[in-house]
């Protein structure tokens, strides 16, 4: 190997080590919307073409509960504040970009996880997190979402977080 060759190497072997000591961390919570029309909605419609029955094309923006549990009077931990856009022909789904602020949740009070990708409606959504701030600076990962609960005024969705921060 020439002499030129070795600090890349040097550098791309100490790059590698240094994202196999990153500690993964996961967080564990609850999300609940209130539909748009009800007292307290945290969802509303802002764009929708309604051409015929298909919601392609609709926009929703909300900015919903965290809570430390799937029970409505549990402790507020945060916000999700993002939208959501019907972006499948075939109604399986859409996108999401997501803002979860953390207000009250430990070490992380105070910070943000910035989110995006496909929620599924049919079941588990897997979405990346592309960010945050405060003591989630840099934060990459994945998060996992399901449908807990349904009624016809509201959602209860159980996330789990899984990231690295790489400082």
């Amino acid at each position: 190997m020439t002499a030129a060759g070795c600090p890349l190497l040097l550098c791309l072997l100490l790059i590698i080590c240094h994202a196999a000591d990153a500690e993964l961390t996961h967080l564990h919570f609850y999300f609940h919307e209130i539909d748009a029309g009800t007292p307290n909605a945290t969802v509303v419609n802002i764009a929708s073409l309604h051409r015929n029955s298909s919601t392609f094309g609709d926009v929703n923006v909300f900015d919903n509960a965290l809570r430390e549990g799937s029970d409505p009077a549990s402790r507020l931990i945060g916000r999700a504040q993002g939208l959501a856009v019907h972006a499948s022909l075939d109604e399986s789904g859409g996108l999401t970009a997501i803002n979860f602020v953390f207000s009250d949740y430990g070490a992380y009070s105070g910070s943000t996880l910035a989110t995006l990708g496909h929620i599924s409606a049919s079941g588990p959504s897997e979405r990346s997190i592309v960010g945050g701030t405060g003591e989630l600076r840099f934060a990459r990962g994945y998060m996992s979402s399901r449908l807990l609960s349904s009624t016809d005024t509201s959602i209860v969705v159980v996330f789990d977080m899984y990231f690295t921060l790489n400082y």
